[in-house]
């Protein structure tokens, strides 16, 4: 896993379709349209998140009609998905997500054409088995061995980020179980990013914490064991022992999870404010 060093989240969607492209593995019976980006790509049985964006000359566009399905290979049955579109912050554009359960092993195609545009075909093969890198789903949560401020004397030893909020790095999650409130767990590295996501997920998240931060515990990861040596040379980066536990191997990656410390909802890649709090407030109100 590498990560580079964070650049302007105005530069995003040129990024984005970089990486989509350089982690696609092709397949003889894919079908791929260069303006589409899907840059997750856990997939497992269950709920899945899927996220993808259309990119033009400008960046990433802006809503538009589009008919989603996902085709079963084996069985050839379909079903169609309303994809919900999210805009980026502070800028133009935004992508969609599909939520979609799949209920079998197996390879299908995601199938995405654009209404207004009969040559626009995008057609995505992926694999779905119940090997799953990260927590499951429904599952009581992982032990996390999560450095906290009294762990250290600097809290720049903690976290790239340079202007933190210290309720992020309080508590050990075995410290907040059991305390009949919400915990989101979030992997990412601030000043030093794979993708230009990290920052603004964090601004994201700084927000719901001072909307929720009675109902809610934050619990930061910084991606890197050594922050504050890396001093613009990543190089002198060294992954944190965290990201095994959870098998993370991307960021940001986000965590929600549910009162009675069951995982109920993560979030691979950039999830918006509004996303995130339509499960909140459902949670919250059960």
């Amino acid at each position: 896993m590498y990560f580079i060093k964070n650049i302007l989240f105005i530069n995003f969607a040129v990024l984005l379709l970089c990486i989509g492209c350089s982690q696609l593995k092709m397949d003889s019976t894919e079908v791929i349209n260069s303006n589409v980006v899907m840059p997750t790509n856990e997939y497992s049985l269950g709920f899945n998140r899927i996220v993808f964006s259309i990119i033009n000359n400008e960046g990433s566009e802006s809503q538009k009609p589009l008919s989603v399905s996902v085709e079963n290979i084996k069985t050839n049955k379909l079903y169609t998905i309303d994809p919900v579109f999210y805009k980026w912050p502070n800028k133009n554009g935004g992508f969609y997500v599909l939520n979609t359960i799949f209920d079998n092993e197996g390879s299908y195609f995601i199938n995405i054409n654009d209404l207004t545009d009969s040559d626009f075909i995008y057609k995505k093969k992926i694999n779905i088995t119940d090997n799953e890198l990260t927590p499951k789903l429904g599952e009581l949560i992982p032990v996390l061995n999560n450095k906290i401020i009294t762990d250290t004397q600097d809290i720049s030893e903690i976290t790239s980020d340079s202007e933190p909020d210290y309720d992020f790095y309080q508590y050990k999650l075995s410290e907040v179980l059991n305390n009949d409130k919400l915990i989101i767990v979030f992997f990412l590295s601030p000043n030093f990013c794979k993708t230009a996501t990290c920052f603004p997920q964090l601004d994201v998240l700084k927000n719901l914490k001072s909307k929720y931060h009675d109902k809610i515990t934050f619990i930061h990861v910084e991606v890197y064991e050594n922050p504050h040596l890396i001093k613009g040379n990543i190089n002198n980066a060294k992954i944190s022992s965290a990201l095994n536990e959870w098998n993370i191997k991307s960021e940001p990656y986000t965590f929600l999870i549910d009162k009675n410390n069951y995982l109920f909802r993560k979030f691979q890649g950039y999830v918006s404010f509004e996303e995130i709090e339509n499960y909140i407030v459902n949670l919250i109100n059960e």
